[in-house]
């Protein structure tokens, strides 16, 4: 039967006449020339890029021999690594980590991998033939490696740790480590050490002589950690051998002077009558006063047998009053494990103070070593509203740690709170008010800080019934006491201490010029914004929708550095801020990589992924706007063949889901349907296709969707590009909806696909997501489905946005795609739809992939789903043949059997 649909192939793509060119038009056996780049890195200087080439189809590639590449950035040579799956650098981007597979040693075929490392500096490669793995150091040539000392296998933990100068040669050994630690690339080390049967915690240079911070026989050291800084740390001591497993005692050392203090017993800890303290490592902060812990129950739960549940029926009750529906507990929601509280200890009077009680979600604190507030986040009032919210929201707490006090900062509040980078402050975005309020712990006091700004924070686009979004938070000037938000196109200074006014850090100029500025972030977390120093930063313009890199000045002057129809993202930084990897991608360019000096002004293109694109037909990409029948103003995205003719009308295929303008500068992949069109291969084959953005009034999606679509369809015919007797339309999930309500307000197309569409919002309302377990409510009460009440509060607006009751309308043929298995949109709303057409004699096909879901997972599904939409549309609108399938179809006993691709005689 394959090689049946292989021989149809020709028959799928029939399409334009190649006369003037000799590129050929798009079609299944050409993606699987298409490859995609994997493993890219950039090293630590900025010096060296690693990547590899994948083909996304891999069927017929499977005894390639895979080759990862190295690239010297400075000479331009490039490095061929054939066999190689993994590469990383270490020292400064002066080593490189890799492993072959299968190993070129291996004659005998005994090991699957072997491990090279090799100096950039001359190209020489050492072979790691030792049975165990190794830790190298991104910053020094350092590496360490640790094996058992007991040949036996007795101990294993016993261990001789090894740090060997990768670059000299040189090695330094030390005996007897249990485990050990270093935050300044080996140059020293802080371990354990068991020397029979004695332990003591050590710190020294690697190869000097190392200090004794404990070694007490009697109350044994277990384990330690270090701060962020490696400076400071903790260590817990068993005071017998009954706590070995919970270490009861804690202390703090310093690396620098080895000296350490006790800062908690925990059989001296009384937490409550419940609850006990656990043994173990704790993190030490706030000066040494606090310490958060975990507890456990003093008397431990008898636990009951498993009962063997009675199989002879499965009886599942649904309680109008659960917590957690029955379907979400069924995916692991809403279990019956008990929570334990949280309590911070205090040092110096040795006493627990209760933080967040047992039913408490989440606790947000700073992340700074000194302060003394956290905000925790109670759930509990409104789990049993998930069914028909989008998310559980929380009731927000400020608890002092040294009181324990609670003190309420918002009831049902939708969004995380963000501390500053030093503790002083918190910042909340309330979502109904739109505007970020500044908290100061200290006092309590709640202040917005956004309105000053004087243009929106949030999302100005949203249209869902939930509130919108804010356009968040860039970063934080040094010492934290100033927040940089975003608006739509600036970014906003505000001094949270209230003695400076709030001022554009971009100076106005991305309102000015209708660009977004966005801190550029490539690889790491920005943790301070210097306005002292040049801030390069990202650019979206509004109106083209290009991309480019800016540079901010210390004046708050904005200058281009780098500017295009094309998007951009970021992949890497170098250390030393001076080099970037990035991909860049448009319409006709593949997602290629790229590499740049942080001035912008010779990018150098590294790869070339997919060559055979230029003996392909691709056409090209425009951004068009209308007048929708709203009267307001709209946007699209036209796709049109290439050696479009200005003075011919063609057939157009209308696809969209929600907005597309954005993807203006998208690459297409060539590649099988799973859902919808594959863009690119229709446009290859003569085809225009139309990509409307559709903006939604809550409470009429449907009619939202016929203003733009149907508006934009005109705009087409109006100018001479459509043919409006071949006029096609598709969509799938929220589009399949879209386009099943079009057909019954418009004769427009020609033919229309409706993908896993809802026919009937009455009865979807209250179906289940299969997939998660979650009704599906929440997305016409706050999400998607944009419907923003309850079935019950407007009952005409479910009926009236429901194609089903509408079906007698219906004059287009219709391929339906549903498949039985679908996890988001139940089965049977796909074939209602077909049935109401079936009843009302009007033609329509339904195609169920039967198992399948959503999607098509099983790739000789997408084949089959390719060829027939292809055809389908094809039929209508381009009068190639009928295929057997549309005029016979298929019955039980030819399933698998005759796939009827070929044409109607």
């Amino acid at each position: 039967m394959r090689k049946y649909i292989v021989l149809l192939y020709s028959l799928l793509f029939l399409g334009i006449a190649d006369c003037i060119s000799q590129k050929k038009p798009l079609d299944m056996e050409a993606y699987k020339l298409w490859r995609r780049v994997e493993g890219q890195q950039m090293s630590e200087d900025g010096k060296w890029v690693t990547y590899r080439f994948v083909y996304i189809d891999q069927e017929g590639h499977d005894k390639d021999v895979p080759v990862t590449y190295l690239r010297d950035m400075t000479s331009g040579k490039v490095y061929e690594f054939p066999n190689v799956r993994e590469m990383s650098f270490f020292n400064q981007g002066k080593g490189l980590r890799y492993v072959v597979q299968p190993s070129p040693l291996d004659t005998l075929k005994e090991r699957k991998d072997s491990l090279f490392l090799l100096s950039l500096k001359d190209m020489k490669k050492t072979y790691w033939d030792k049975p165990y793995g190794f830790r190298e150091s991104p910053h020094s040539p350092l590496i360490s490696y640790s094996y058992p000392i007991d040949r036996d296998g007795k101990n294993r933990a016993l261990r001789r740790l090894i740090v060997w100068n990768f670059e000299t040669g040189d090695s330094v050994r030390i005996d007897s480590v249990e485990n050990y630690f270093s935050t300044d690339d080996y140059k020293s080390v802080v371990y354990i050490r068991n020397h029979n049967g004695k332990k003591s915690l050590r710190v020294g240079l690697v190869k000097g002589k190392h200090q004794v911070i404990y070694d007490d026989e009697k109350a044994i050291v277990t384990n330690f950690s270090l701060n962020r800084g490696g400076l400071k740390g903790v260590f817990s001591v068993a005071s017998d051998s009954s706590y070995l497993r919970e270490p009861d005692l804690l202390y703090t050392f310093s690396v620098v002077d080895g000296k350490y203090r006790l800062v908690m017993d925990t059989k001296e800890v009384v937490v409550s009558d419940e609850y006990k303290v656990r043994g173990g490592i704790y993190s030490v902060f706030n000066n040494g006063k606090y310490i958060f812990v975990d507890v456990g129950l003093q008397q431990q739960e008898e636990r009951k047998p498993k009962a063997k549940p009675d199989k002879s029926f499965e009886l599942e009750l649904w309680k109008w009053d659960d917590e957690v529906s029955q379907s979400r507990q069924s995916y692991g929601l809403g279990g019956d494990r008990r929570k334990m509280p949280k309590y911070v200890y205090h040092v110096d009077s040795k006493k627990c103070v209760l933080v967040a009680p047992s039913h408490i979600d989440q606790m947000y604190q700073p992340s700074c070593d000194e302060y003394r507030y956290v905000i925790i986040a109670d759930e509990t009032p409104y789990r049993g509203l998930a069914d028909w919210r989008d998310e559980v929201t929380a009731d927000l707490y400020l608890v002092s740690l040294e009181t324990g006090e609670r003190t309420l900062l918002f009831k049902d509040f939708r969004q995380r709170p963000v501390w500053s980078p030093n503790g002083k402050y918190a910042m909340l975005y309330h979502a109904e008010k739109k505007v970020w309020y500044k908290l100061n712990p200290e006092t309590g006091e709640l202040t917005d800080v956004s309105t000053p700004i004087g243009f929106a924070v949030y999302n100005e686009e949203h249209d869902l019934p939930k509130p919108a979004v804010p356009y968040g938070i860039a970063g934080w000037l040094a010492g934290g006491d100033q927040v940089v938000l975003y608006d739509k196109y600036d970014m906003w200074v505000v001094d949270l201490t209230g003695k400076q006014p709030t001022y554009s850090l971009t100076n106005g100029w991305g309102r000015e010029h209708g660009i977004s500025l966005r801190l550029l972030k490539a690889n790491r977390e920005m943790r301070w914004i210097n306005p002292k120093q040049n801030i390069l930063v990202h650019g979206l313009d509004r109106e083209t929708l290009d991309q480019g890199v800016y540079v901010l000045t210390p004046n708050r002057k904005v200058k281009k550095l780098m500017s295009g129809a094309y998007d951009l993202y970021f992949n890497q930084q170098s250390e030393n801020g001076k080099f970037y990897l990035f991909t860049r991608q448009s319409y006709t360019e593949f997602r290629e990589l790229w590499w740049s000096k942080n001035d912008f002004t010779r990018p150098v293109r590294i790869t070339n992924t997919n060559p055979q694109q230029e003996n392909y037909l691709w056409g090209s990409v425009q951004l068009v706007e209308w007048t929708n029948f709203e009267g307001k103003p709209n946007r699209g995205l036209l796709y049109l063949p290439e050696n479009y003719d200005l003075t011919k009308r063609y057939p157009v295929i209308v696809n969209f889901y929600e907005t597309h303008t954005g993807d203006l500068h998208t690459y297409q992949l060539p590649s099988l349907s799973s859902a919808m069109i594959n863009t690119v291969t229709y446009v290859s084959n003569g085809y225009v296709v139309f990509m409307p953005d559709v903006h939604f009034t809550v409470g009429a999606p449907g009619e939202s969707c016929y203003n733009a679509v149907v508006s934009g369809t005109q705009m087409l015919i109006d100018r001479g590009i459509a043919d409006k007797d071949r006029i096609g339309v598709q969509g799938h999930s929220w589009s399949g909806y879209q386009v099943a309500y079009l057909v019954t307000r418009t004769n427009m197309f020609k033919c229309a696909s409706p993908g896993a569409a809802v026919s009937n919002m009455v009865s979807a309302y209250t179906g289940i997501r299969t997939g998660s377990g979650m009704p599906r409510m929440f997305m016409y009460e706050e999400t998607q489905s944009r419907m923003g009440k309850t079935l019950w509060d407007d009952p005409e607006a479910y009926i009236k946005n429901s194609p089903i009751f509408y079906a007698d309308k219906i004059q287009t043929p219709l391929l339906i795609f549903h498949c039985d298995g679908d996890e988001a949109v139940p089965y049977s709303e796909g074939l209602n739809l077909f049935l109401a057409m079936r009843r009302l004699h009007k033609p329509a096909w339904l195609l169920n992939y039967k198992g399948d879901r959503h999607f098509l997972y099983n790739k000789a599904a997408e084949i089959d789903w390719t060829i027939r939409l292809q055809q389908f549309f094809d039929y209508y609108l381009k009068d190639t043949p009928m295929p057997r399938w549309m005029k016979e179809g298929i019955n039980v006993n030819e399933r698998g059997v005759d796939q009827k691709y070929d044409f109607v005689k």
